[in-house]
Formats: C-alpha cells, sequence, structure tokens
C-alpha cells in the first residue's frame, strides 16, 4: 500500500474516498480530464494499450491532437485549459521573462495566466470543480478557485491520482468537473528516447492506470465522461546548442531566457538588428524579430516575447550542458512526432468516433458542450461537434 503525503490523505478523506458510491441526483454529470505528460500520439496504438483501445472503440479519438507553439509542457497545459494560444494565456514557455512581471520558472500561480481557465469559467457556472496538479491551478483566477485543488507534490505518483479521483466521483459531494495532470511517459521519452523500450513499458502501465479509471467510472450511478489528452509529443534528440559561449563575443550585453528548442532574447533597441543578424549565423537556428515571429504561431505576447526569438531545428535544443537526453520536444506542433492523443469516452460521445487532428485549443470548447455551460466567446478553439451525441449544441 502506497504511502500517501498528508495534504492528499486529508483531500481524500474529506471527499469520502472510502466510502461506497452513493446515489447521486439523476441530474448529477461529471466530465474528467486527464492529461498525459510527453504521451506521443502513437505511442497507445503501436504497443499493448487495452484501455485505450477500449476508449477507442466505444468512444472516439484522434489520428493526433495539434499541441500550441511552442509544444512545451506549460504553454500546452495552459492551451489545453483556456482554449486560446499562448501569445493570449501568456505561458510562452516552461520558463521566461516578463518583462513587468519578471521571471517565470515552472511557476504554477493562476496569476500567471492572461486568460481564464476552463475551472474557473465551470466554477463561475455553478460547476463543483476539483483540480489536481494541472499547470496553473495555484490559488486563484482574478478572484475564483476551484472548489478543491491539492498543492503540487511530486510525491503523488499517477496511481494516487487515480485513487484520489475515483474518491472524488463516489464521494457525497462528487465534483461535476475533474481536471487532472499525470506525470506519463515524458520522462522515459526524455531519458531514452520515443522508440526505447522503457516507453513501450510506461504506455503499458499508463494504460492500465486508464483502464483502472475506466472500470470505476463505469460503475458510477450517474452519467460521466472521460477525456484523455496529453500536451505535446517526443522525438529523437539530435544535439544542444550553447548559446552563452557564442553570445558573449558581442561587444554589448544580451540577456538570454532558453527553454528547450526557444529562447527568447531580450537586448537594447540600438543592438536589436545586430543581435538579429548575428543569430541568423548560428547553425541549426532560425532568428526572428518580435514583430517578425510568423503569424499562424501565435507567439507574439507584447510582455514576454523576447526583442528576438530563436528557434532550434526539429531534434535540437538550447543546452550549456553538452551532454543531451535521447528525446525533446517544443517543436513545429504540426511535426508529426509532436502530435498528443485525444481520446473521449462516455455519456455525451459517439461510439467510434474519429477526428482528425484537432488542436489543443479545441479542447475547452468541447469540455464546454459535454458540461453544458457556455462556451465563452473569442476562444481560438471550437467544439469538436463531430464526436458528440446528445448534447446541446
Amino acid at each position: 500500500m502506497r504511502a500517501l503525503v498528508l495534504g492528499l490523505a486529508l483531500a481524500l478523506a474529506a471527499c469520502g474516498a472510502s466510502l461506497p458510491p452513493l446515489e447521486a441526483p439523476a441530474s448529477h454529470y461529471a466530465l474528467v480530464i486527464v492529461s498525459l505528460d510527453g504521451m506521443r500520439h502513437d505511442y497507445p496504438v503501436r504497443g499493448d494499450a487495452p484501455a485505450f483501445a477500449r476508449m477507442a472503440r466505444e468512444g472516439a479519438m484522434a489520428d493526433r491532437l495539434i499541441p500550441p507553439f511552442p509544444s512545451q509542457t506549460f504553454p500546452g497545459h495552459a492551451t489545453l485549459a483556456t482554449g486560446v494560444s499562448a501569445q493570449r494565456h501568456g505561458i510562452v514557455n516552461n520558463r521566461f521573462k516578463d518583462r513587468v512581471k519578471g521571471a517565470f520558472n515552472y511557476g504554477e500561480e493562476a496569476s500567471w495566466y492572461d486568460a481564464m481557465p476552463l475551472w474557473v469559467h465551470a466554477t463561475r457556472s455553478g460547476v463543483r470543480t476539483h483540480v489536481f496538479h494541472w499547470v496553473g491551478s495555484k490559488g486563484p483566477w482574478q478572484g475564483t478557485s476551484p472548489a478543491l485543488a491539492p498543492a503540487f507534490d511530486k510525491g503523488i505518483d499517477d496511481d494516487d491520482k487515480v485513487d484520489a479521483i475515483l474518491g472524488w466521483l463516489r464521494g457525497k459531494t462528487p465534483p461535476g468537473l475533474v481536471m487532472s495532470y499525470f506525470f506519463g511517459c515524458d520522462k522515459a521519452g526524455h531519458r531514452d528516447g520515443p522508440d526505447a523500450a522503457s516507453v513501450r513499458d510506461c504506455v503499458v502501465e499508463t494504460d492500465a492506470r486508464i483502464g483502472r479509471l475506466l472500470d470505476g467510472m463505469a460503475a458510477l450511478p450517474y452519467p460521466h465522461t472521460l477525456v484523455v489528452v496529453s500536451d505535446h509529443g517526443m522525438t529523437k534528440a539530435l544535439g544542444s546548442i550553447n548559446l552563452y559561449r557564442p553570445f558573449e563575443t558581442l561587444d554589448f550585453g544580451v540577456e538570454i531566457v532558453p527553454s528547450g528548442p526557444i529562447a527568447h532574447v531580450f537586448v537594447a533597441p540600438k543592438n536589436r538588428a545586430a543581435t538579429l543578424a548575428f543569430a541568423a549565423t548560428l547553425p541549426h537556428v532560425t532568428a526572428w524579430a518580435q514583430e517578425d515571429v510568423p503569424a499562424e504561431l501565435a507567439y507574439r505576447h507584447p510582455t514576454r516575447t523576447g526583442d528576438v526569438v530563436l528557434q532550434a531545428e526539429q531534434g535540437w535544443h538550447f543546452s550549456a550542458r553538452s551532454d543531451i537526453a535521447d528525446g525533446n520536444h517544443g517543436h513545429d506542433p504540426w511535426a508529426p512526432d509532436m502530435g498528443a492523443i485525444f481520446y473521449a469516452w462516455g455519456a455525451g460521445i459517439e461510439p467510434g468516433a474519429r477526428v482528425q487532428t484537432p488542436r489543443a485549443v479545441d479542447v475547452v470548447p468541447t469540455a464546454c458542450r459535454l458540461l453544458g455551460i457556455p462556451i465563452p466567446e473569442g476562444l481560438d478553439g471550437r467544439p469538436l461537434d463531430e464526436i458528440l451525441r446528445g448534447v446541446r449544441r
């Protein structure tokens, strides 16, 4: 029996996790959204994954889900939570600098979001919401917090989260929306590469967790839907680029904030042209002035995009270390290796439905359809009506 940290134990006890299923009101409905970090779109279909196969057979799946740019963990989860691109929600990378607020380094505070997350919209719409370790779920967003949001703790593993979610759903006051981040197979993919045996083993283990969640939800006495997504895919690493050493040769100072294959360079206006010209000479690097970042990348945040933005070629990333991992991500969202997963199962989902290359921005409007709440105006995505059945449109 795994030892749970005190905070999780208290949360489960408060929600009646040890109780048998109760007779919930006939009108109750629950939507569970689980994100699996680093689960590439083809991982479940190329290995032994009966739970994912069940979700595809009895529900819906996508060939691959297109993440936002950059295809990194924090921007990806922020887009999955808000339905807008990085230039609008403001989480432009795992690490970045805001010209006003300062440095962001894997921050958890909701106040960094420039756009409303789904758990806030659902709460304000009268839906009881529990959020488990989703990026940016710490603290209120413009005065609104979910009903329950356990503090992030690396000691809580993915099996613990399955236990907690099922406990909440079986409790006296079950939530109407659950959003939970799982560690998934990101670590194995980075360490050993996307084709490694350790990744295949991780997929099998993850599938078993999803199967346990499916079985537990199937026993609930009220309608329910499970959506399983991921934030990005994974590709084979080719090398690392040390940006600090070449930029030290310039006769003026720059500030470099790298994270994965994206780097933001902050420089005085008089030196920007020279910085851009110098960056363009670096091997395996594409450089843009802030205003010239391609519009289709939706990456021109007014205070968080650098004066110059650098992008490494696929397989390369920025690091001062010479040793590299065997896998990385953060590249062009439309590159097949960056594709994420999308599965949906349960009430409101058309059995056997398939959707071609939906985008991460489509998850929030689809979730709103399933929850029966209004879709916020101005989102970048659309509801995936082609996989829905019997829900309000």
